[in-house]
């Protein structure tokens, strides 16, 4: 597995330098955030959410309200720390989601998170955390560095049939990205967490290994600022 360049540095060992890598790409991969016991006991607690039991493997969105071991997970003293860092001043949980990314399933189009949450710039980030190695063709993050220097970009409605095991809302449209940007393909490896910023460009690759491809995907924002609560999701601020 190709190393990531931003991984050479780290939040514990270099916070200046990690925090200026973030700010200047947009994103930043920690590793060895989560160990191997609990990457697999969130996967193991996984086999029990509804929808592992009725066979859809469609995302799980919000399982810390089910199991308290995903609350535990998204307040993670280390993880709470890097957030606090990347929102600049004290982060609040606002979602959970676990992917089970069986084989064969469709990636998430490309997109901004903020175009779903409608935060305040720079007030809200992501923790897409690894719970198994993750890379181009197990199902891999596609992000566009510095996109996030754009603001909110336009987006074009797509025609794609439903993928029943994937996010309902991961193919209805697709960020439109300035040419001048090129795609990174970014290996995360188990229990690392790519931290993204709300208004980075990404999607993720189908998943073409017969293994499966857990994800947990955690967001937080700045207490007190607005965010849009969503239909589907039903966001709400989590102290951490």
């Amino acid at each position: 597995m190709v190393r990531n360049k931003s991984s050479i540095n780290s939040f514990f060992a270099n916070p200046e330098a990690a925090l200026a890598s973030y700010q200047e790409s947009g994103f930043f991969i920690e590793e060895n955030l989560f160990s191997q016991e609990e990457c697999a006991q969130l996967i193991e607690a996984a086999n029990d959410l509804e929808n592992a039991k009725n066979g859809t493997y469609r995302p799980q969105m919000m399982p810390h309200r089910v199991n308290s071991l995903y609350l535990a997970a998204m307040r993670k003293p280390a993880l709470a720390a890097i957030l606090n860092k990347l929102v600049d001043g004290k982060a609040m949980g606002l979602q959970t989601e676990l992917f089970y990314c069986k084989p064969g399933t469709r990636g998430f189009s490309l997109h901004q998170d903020n175009f779903f949450v409608q935060a305040p710039y720079g007030t809200f980030a992501s923790a897409w955390i690894a719970l198994t190695d993750t890379y181009l063709e197990k199902g891999g993050l596609i992000v566009y560095p510095e996109t996030h220097k754009e603001g909110l970009l336009p987006v074009r409605k797509l025609a794609l049939e439903k993928d029943s095991a994937q996010d309902p809302n991961a193919n209805n449209e697709e960020t439109i990205v300035p040419p001048q940007y090129q795609p990174f393909h970014a290996n995360v490896p188990k229990g690392a967490a790519l931290f993204i910023h709300g208004h980075l460009v990404h999607g993720s690759n189908p998943n073409q290994t017969n293994e499966w491809r857990h994800v947990l995907l955690n967001t937080y924002i700045r207490q007190g600022e607005s965010f849009r609560p969503g239909n589907y999701a039903q966001r709400e601020a989590i102290e951490l």
